[in-house]
């Protein structure tokens, strides 16, 4: 799942779903990011874990 609200990462916790967060200011560098960097980490199985929880912790810096 994509989302930019913490409420869209609860859901994809929910439905036990990878999630890709937008960061709100960063919108353009984010799409631009899942392209080239989260993506082909998803397609090699490798999203899950360390990366995924840096997305996250980026997110909830600019969300404070």
């Amino acid at each position: 799942m994509v989302g930019d609200a913490l409420g869209d990462l609860a859901a994809a916790q929910h439905a036990d779903a990878l999630f890709y967060p937008i960061l709100v200011g960063k919108e353009k560098t984010s799409w631009e990011r899942l392209v080239s960097e989260a993506l082909p980490r998803f397609l090699a199985g490798t999203f899950a874990g360390a990366y995924q929880e840096q997305l996250l912790a980026e997110q909830r810096e600019i969300l404070k």
